[in-house]
């Protein structure tokens, strides 16, 4: 079984819509914060698009999705981003998503990630609880993180985006995880391969690629307007023409309409003078 948890009008295609609200194409109406009413393990995928941020309890939540998956069922969540603006004092949002979040799923810090890109996730922080049981074994495979529109220019690489998301606010938008379920041993091979599969995702994010993607062919070269200084991850706009001074000594005004007088009218041939 595969289940769409908050999918409100954009159910995903094969899956079972599990939603709060009685909205069109729904399969099972229920409130996600008193439970889900599957049997015990048995779902093999889970989707929580852009959902589980309004829970106030979400590690109520993923107790109860751990509950229902099968061994090595996946979860797929897409959320806003912890550290952005407009995300932080979104009343309605009641949990928070960023890419520590996942320690608190599992016992293990296992990370699948070949290019590093969460090597200091590796490391247990000063003043973590080591002698602490966590209740469920949620084990990220993988975590993409999305960024706003102007750190997706070719003037940033992924080291500068990297140290700029654990460094500014409102550099990422969203944040994607992929877990898998641990309830029996496996070994590091299986988990590797797991970590290395192909999954579907939400189909808001597959629409999301396609605008990027659109925006990246039509986005104008950056040279004429930045400049990329090596060991900044900024960029820096190139500066602005400076207005010629007046030479020293020079009487000549820089306007060359200031304090000029109207030139006299002369008079015009052929004419004779109006008897008075």
């Amino acid at each position: 079984m595969k289940i769409d948890l908050g999918c409100g009008l954009r159910k995903h295609p094969g899956f079972v819509g599990i939603d709060k609200e009685p909205l069109p194409g729904i399969d099972l109406q229920c409130d996600l914060n008193e439970g889900i009413p599957l049997e015990t393990a048995t779902v093999d995928f889970v989707m929580a698009s852009r959902s589980l941020e309004y829970v106030p309890d979400l590690m109520n939540v993923m107790k109860e999705i751990y509950r229902v998956c099968r061994h090595k069922a996946v979860i797929c969540l897409l959320a806003p981003y912890a550290h952005t603006s407009y995300h932080a004092v979104n009343p309605k949002f009641r949990s928070r998503f960023d890419e520590q979040l996942p320690r608190f799923f599992t016992n293990e810090l296992y990370v699948y990630d070949p290019l590093r890109e969460n090597s200091y996730m590796s490391d247990v922080p000063a003043g973590w609880d080591k002698e602490a049981e966590a209740e469920i074994d949620l084990r990220l495979l993988r975590c993409e993180f999305f960024y706003l529109p102007q750190y997706l220019s070719p003037i940033y690489d992924e080291e500068d985006r990297r140290m700029l998301r654990q460094s500014t606010l409102n550099v990422v938008d969203e944040i994607l995880y992929y877990f898998v379920a641990v309830k029996e041993p496996f070994s590091q091979q299986e988990l590797d391969e797991l970590a290395q599969g192909t999954y579907e995702e939400p189909l808001l994010l597959a629409e999301r690629r396609r605008e990027e993607a659109v925006r990246a062919e039509s986005r104008q070269s950056p040279e004429s307007t930045f400049r990329h200084e090596p060991g900044s991850v900024l960029p820096q706009r190139d500066p602005l023409p400076v207005p010629r001074k007046r030479r020293k000594g020079s009487k000549k005004p820089l306007n060359k309409m200031v304090n000029k007088k109207p030139a006299a009218r002369k008079p015009v041939k052929g004419l004779r003078k109006r008897k008075q």
